[in-house]
């Protein structure tokens, strides 16, 4: 099995490293990549990490982009890259000042002071929505972090704040200086008027790769970008997008693609990463 998207406590997700890894080995995974949002700070931990899962080195880069959710996952990545280490920890800190607003808004809805440690004390890496979304269900705002999201944290409500993203042609770059390969993640959430145009655009700027298959995507869905894929010749990736308790509902290693496939699928990536780069 493989699943080459996945999250640790280094950003949003609930899991350690070690628990990511144990349970890679009791669903049977081989391949496994952390793919942390906006910082490669885990993956000395996962590399280091004892464990008989072959371990892929990847990142997920948010894309500035207008409508809906772009983001782009690095694989293979060179994680002490010194570009990639300045860039992402430039991100950090506008994710410190992001969170600061974050917790003032909160702060102003419960009517008392709400100090960063109150959040989460199980994260590695910055803050991000996810927590607070649980600290709200913890507190009796919301029932449900999706509830959380819905009304209040989500693009355009109370308490969102917009945070610094890279350009889609910054974060290009930035995955191939370090190495890696780009592959678009979850493609649904990209919101865009002309798909065909958009694709075209996406082939000619260097994107290397779709996340056909997905938590997010339907069977039908992941027919359409893996027909996507073959119209405009990027190549298939696959990823739970796992977040383990803060996201319920996504299981490490599930994401549509069948074994053989997924095999199939992953060794073209890593055939096409050695000839890019080695």
């Amino acid at each position: 099995m493989v699943d080459l998207h996945c999250h640790s406590r280094y950003s949003d997700g609930s899991l350690t490293i070690e628990e990511i890894l144990k349970l890679a080995e009791k669903n049977s995974i081989d391949v496994l990549s952390i793919t942390d949002h906006d910082t490669v700070d885990g993956i000395d931990h996962f590399i280091n990490t004892d464990s008989n899962v072959q371990k892929v080195a990847g990142v997920e880069i948010s894309v500035d982009w207008e409508k809906g959710t772009f983001h782009l996952v690095g694989l293979f990545i060179d994680h002490k890259n010194a570009k990639l280490i300045e860039t992402l920890d430039k991100l950090k800190n506008y994710r410190r000042k992001r969170n600061i607003n974050l917790i003032k808004n909160l702060s102003e809805l419960l009517g008392r002071e709400i100090k960063l440690e109150e959040i989460s004390d199980e994260n590695y890496g910055e803050l991000g929505r996810p927590h607070i979304a649980k600290f709200m269900v913890k507190e009796g705002l919301v029932k449900s972090i999706d509830e959380a999201f819905e009304k209040y944290l989500a693009k355009g409500k109370p308490l969102y704040v917009p945070k610094s993203r890279l350009s889609l042609e910054e974060s290009i770059s930035l995955i191939n200086s370090a190495g890696g390969i780009s592959i678009i993640a979850h493609p649904i959430t990209i919101i865009t008027d002309d798909m065909d145009r958009f694709f075209s655009k996406m082939k000619d700027m260097g994107i290397d790769a779709l996340e056909v298959y997905c938590s997010l995507h339907s069977e039908n869905d992941a027919k359409k970008y893996l027909s996507i894929s073959e119209r405009y010749g990027f190549l298939v990736s696959m990823g739970s997008d796992f977040h383990g308790e803060n996201k319920k509902d996504v299981f490490l290693g599930k994401h549509g693609c069948n074994n053989e496939d997924a095999y199939k699928y992953y060794k073209k990536l890593k055939e096409y990463h050695e000839s890019k780069f080695l």
